[in-house]
């Protein structure tokens, strides 16, 4: 069974408990914890999920193996939603090896510069658990590559560390502050940044808290950040938390979305106790949905169509914005005079401000992505030894 249909799972049994008054259930849990490649797949699922969006081309996801060279590196293009992403990246080998990532950013970097900034920046994101065991010719190649950029924010690397290998946050550290050159007109350049996995934990403290999304800001990139620290269980945290401002019901139109696609609009119905009638998805047809509010202050919901056997889950990103299982993205259709984007400013604002997620939106790859600039969206994945571990205590 997949990350994500243990997931599905794990959110079906809670919901059933919620729509069975039963909300003080505890949610079932896995024998064990989850290793660090199950946190990055889960935290990749909610990145990919957001950044698809907003890179016109797809995001490209780059698998690098624990061997020597560029051998077996696994590339995946233009990915534009989550459908069998976890599949793909878990279809030719499990995390084993030696961390070498050099000949992979080496290709990523290089292929940055190839394109060129002109039309638009291109951000990158690193998921590694470990210090790479090529870490001096990873240090040239982003030292080399730093001296090609003439203007700040065309290029950026953001290093994300999943787990608490001592070396690895060391090295990174080293990364983040070393690593600057000056540009022809005297323009300081700094390509990398880095995420330390202490960073990540105190996020997640306040994502527990109530009220702490709505203090952050960020959406569901800071779930992604829980599920990077969490496993499954982090984004189905966040999924309960996220929408607990929503104190209308989900009344309302929707746009449907498949691949970036418009499919359909649909309008929903809330009884608000509940259960939900929703016109013109699939096709024209009407479909049902159910919800239910959970001891976090935040709502599971899933529908239920006719001609699927099972009910598709939703994760729900904020307040106007779910993603399903199925593929498809539904975004609320504002009411006239409206305008969802100025509570979305408000909640950068406060991102900008203070905390821990707030601190974490200010990273180069987040920042851009959380205010929805366009850019090429690269993401590398470690795929050694390293990321089979599960930490301790977590």
């Amino acid at each position: 069974m997949g990350i994500f249909r243990k997931m599905l799972k794990h959110g079906e049994a809670k919901l059933s408990a919620a729509l069975n008054k039963n909300d003080n259930a505890a949610p079932p849990k896995s024998d064990k914890p989850p290793t660090r490649w199950e946190k990055a797949i889960v935290a990749l699922h909610g990145i990919v999920a957001q950044v698809s969006q907003i890179d016109p081309d797809g995001v490209d996801v780059f698998c690098f193996p624990g061997t020597k060279g560029n051998e077996g590196s696994d590339v995946y293009r233009n990915i534009k939603d989550m459908k069998g992403l976890e599949a793909l990246v878990n279809s030719k080998a499990e995390p084993s090896g030696a961390c070498h990532m050099g000949q992979a950013m080496e290709t990523v970097l290089q292929e940055a510069l190839d394109r060129g900034f002109d039309k638009r920046p291109c951000c990158i994101l690193v998921l590694t658990a470990g210090r790479p065991d090529d870490h001096e010719a990873l240090s040239k190649t982003l030292a080399d590559t730093a001296t090609k950029v003439t203007k700040a924010g065309d290029l950026s690397v953001t290093f994300v560390h999943i787990g608490d290998d001592e070396w690895a946050e060391q090295y990174l550290k080293h990364l983040d502050d070393d690593l600057t050159t000056t540009s022809a007109n005297g323009e300081v350049i700094d390509i990398v940044d880095t995420i330390k996995d202490e960073d990540i934990q105190k996020a997640v403290g306040e994502i527990k808290k109530e009220g702490a999304l709505g203090k952050g800001g960020g959406g569901a990139l800071i779930g992604a950040f829980a599920g990077a620290a969490m496993g499954a269980g982090g984004m189905y945290l966040f999924n309960k938390i996220n929408a607990k401002k929503r104190t209308e019901g989900w009344n309302g139109t929707w746009r449907v979305t498949f691949d970036g696609n418009e499919v359909s609009v649909v309008s929903v119905k809330d009884d608000l106790d509940g259960n939900l009638t929703i016109t013109g998805w699939p096709d024209e047809a009407t479909s049902t949905g159910q919800y239910a509010e959970n001891d976090e202050g935040g709502f599971n919901i899933q529908q239920m169509q006719s001609n699927e056997p099972e009910p598709i889950y939703g994760t729900i990103e904020d307040e106007h914005t779910i993603s399903w299982s199925d593929g498809t993205r539904w975004d609320e259709v504002p009411p006239e005079g409206v305008h969802w984007t100025k509570y979305a400013g408000a909640a950068a604002a406060g991102a900008a401000a203070s905390g821990a997620a707030g601190y974490l939106m200010q990273k180069k790859f987040f920042n851009k992505a959380s205010n929805k600039e366009p850019c090429d969206y690269v993401i590398v994945l470690d795929r050694s030894q390293m990321m089979a571990v599960t930490d301790a205590g977590k």
